[in-house]
């Protein structure tokens, strides 16, 4: 299996955990926290989709992020700066709870757009460090980095879902 394979196949089963932790939710659930220092599932899901939108977009590619170029920042009603990294307790507390449905569209649309990028990269740009001022990160380290922390984000929905709802609710 390549490794283009894989990150693409990973994303797929981590997109398909996703959907199944996202079945049903409400928005009431979308925006609860269990406490004042703790992120909803609605603010994980953006950061992990924020996430990727950066990385992919503006630091492999060099390009816009979705969030911005395609709206999404206006259509959410979130802070036009940021991923959601390092935010201040202020910033967690007051973070705007978009409604779930557009944020799983955003989400969905920037993994349409990670997608298209993986299957247009040759196996040999995943050696490539694109930005060497910053990071000697290559393409290759930064989707593994991408993969492997949308892989934790997911076990966190799936974590603050089972606290609402207990088990196989």
């Amino acid at each position: 299996m390549e490794a283009k394979e894989m990150i693409t196949l990973s994303l797929a089963q981590a997109q398909e955990y996703l959907d199944m932790a996202l079945d049903g939710l409400t928005q009431k659930e979308a925006a609860w926290s269990p406490g004042p220092e703790c992120n909803s599932i609605a603010f994980i899901l953006w950061h992990v989709a924020r996430v990727e939108d950066f990385f992919v977009n503006r630091v492999i590619q060099r390009l816009g992020e979705v969030y911005t170029v395609d709206g999404w920042v206006d259509k959410l009603g979130t802070p036009a700066k940021g991923t959601g990294f390092q935010y201040t307790l202020e910033q967690i507390q007051d973070w705007p709870v978009p409604k779930i449905e557009v944020l799983e569209e955003y989400a969905d649309s920037v993994r349409d757009k990670t997608l298209s990028f993986i299957r247009d990269l040759s196996p040999e740009r995943l050696s490539e460090v694109p930005r060497p001022e910053q990071s000697q990160d290559s393409i290759g380290e930064t989707l593994r980095h991408i993969t492997t922390e949308i892989g934790l984000h997911i076990g966190q929905i799936y974590y603050l879902r089972g606290i609402q709802r207990g088990l196989g609710k």
